[in-house]
């Protein structure tokens, strides 16, 4: 008798076979209800790793202040938060929600959540690494002439990557007053160097930058002359577990 744990299916894969496989009766009574969608997910219980609803509303109270025309995700995974903050940008026809998820995988299970979510046309799944696929996406808005900072940022993926992309979208300009910057998991897991970095002063971000090279890349060391003002606002559970949501708004550019 032999055993593989190589085929053994991953809790991601589970997922995906269960909303494949939901009663047609079920499908008939989600399809293109946003909330819906995700109500089945949070009742699956499969502890994954997404926004959830109660940091989620969090985020939402924001998008719904800001009104965003154009906003982005880094680290997509199956498919929740797209669901969860896309849902807030229906009322505009012209806004656009761009999902950054650098699993091939994780992104086709995120494409089948958001179609039964009947928002397929509101949200663009982009596959692959943001370091990359974050210069692609300023080149294509360049040829189309439709280029401009961003007004909403959320960012959920290796925590590690977290100050290396913010400081990628820095340089490549998508980052100006007015832009809001959401970041989970400060807390637990835990991004102290990323909530560190958004609270340096000028001279200090610029020493930081000249000291620490960009993994993402040489060209990507950030501008030491953006302004934040930013929170951490802490999210307690009922089982005792807290968690932190840091909200960061782009106030303004110095000269130089």
């Amino acid at each position: 008798m032999s055993s593989s744990n190589s085929t053994e299916k991953t809790k991601e894969q589970k997922f995906h076979e269960y909303i494949l496989n939901l009663p047609q009766d079920k499908v008939d009574a989600i399809k293109g209800k946003p909330l819906e969608v995700l109500k089945v997910i949070d009742d699956y219980n499969g502890h994954f790793m997404d926004i959830g609803r109660q940091k989620g509303d969090l985020i939402t109270a924001e998008i719904r202040e800001k009104k965003p025309n154009v906003m982005i995700e880094l680290g997509g995974y199956l498919g929740y938060s797209a669901v969860l903050f896309a849902n807030e940008l229906i009322a505009d026809p012209e806004a656009k929600y761009y999902s950054f998820e650098v699993n091939p995988e994780f992104a086709k299970i995120a494409t089948d959540v958001i179609r039964l979510a009947g928002l397929s046309k509101k949200i663009e799944i982009i596959v692959g690494k943001a370091s990359y696929t974050l210069v692609d996406f300023k080149e294509r808005l360049n040829k189309n002439g439709s280029f401009k900072a961003l007004d909403f940022v959320f960012i959920d993926h290796w925590k590690d990557l977290y100050v290396p992309d913010l400081r990628e979208l820095e340089s490549l300009n998508f980052i100006a007053p007015g832009t809001v910057i959401t970041a989970d998991n400060i807390l637990t897991p835990g991004a102290p160097e990323y909530a560190k970095y958004v609270r340096l002063s000028p001279e200090e971000k610029k020493a930081y930058n000249e000291k620490n090279p960009n993994p993402n890349g040489d060209e990507f060391l950030g501008r030491w002359n953006i302004l934040y003002d930013t929170d951490t606002v802490k999210v307690e559970y009922p089982n005792g577990h807290v968690d932190a949501v840091e909200v960061t708004k782009c106030t303004d550019y110095l000269s130089g």
